[in-house]
């Protein structure tokens, strides 16, 4: 039996925005739940975009900080896209935001090292959080090679991200 030794079953499954639904069907996700975290080094935007029929309370989805916050960028879909260690992986902070405006989210933070971005469900925030622009919101790489003094996250790409 795999588990953590608390009576937890840990299951493995390939996702991809087409099984996505039917994978939390299969494991009865509850259609509300608390946290929900996408960090699969890929196509974490159209996981996300995918997901339908369930409202986590919070959302935590790593976000290519390559990006600055003002260009709208994601992976072209490829259910089999695996990270190759370059930048090209995901989607830009702003990308998220109008994704998860889309969904009914509010993009309250990041993560100091630029991997991490942070959503609460709009409807939840009320007077809880002040809700900053995506300027003051965004964090840049702090991780990958350094350049001129400055990290510049994972080495650039070949391949080109699509804007949304």
């Amino acid at each position: 039996m795999d588990g953590n030794g608390d009576g937890e079953i840990i299951k493995k499954e390939f996702i991809t925005a087409e099984n996505i639904n039917s994978l939390f069907n299969k494991y009865n996700v509850p259609k509300e739940f608390d946290l929900l975290s996408i960090d699969i080094d890929s196509t974490d935007y159209w996981i996300w975009k995918a997901i339908e029929g369930y409202i986590p309370r919070v959302v935590i989805i790593e976000y290519n900080a390559s990006f600055p916050p003002t260009e709208s960028k994601v992976v072209k879909y490829d259910p089999n896209l695996l990270w190759d260690n370059s930048n090209y992986f995901g989607a830009s902070l702003l990308a998220y935001e109008k994704l998860g405006k889309e969904k009914g989210y509010t993009l309250i933070a990041c993560d100091k090292t630029g991997t991490n971005a942070f959503f609460i469900r709009s409807e939840l925030i009320k007077n809880h959080f002040v809700v900053k622009p995506i300027g003051e919101v965004y964090r840049p790489p702090m991780y990958g090679e350094i350049i001129n003094g400055a990290h510049i996250g994972h080495p650039p790409s070949s391949k080109s991200m699509m804007s949304v």
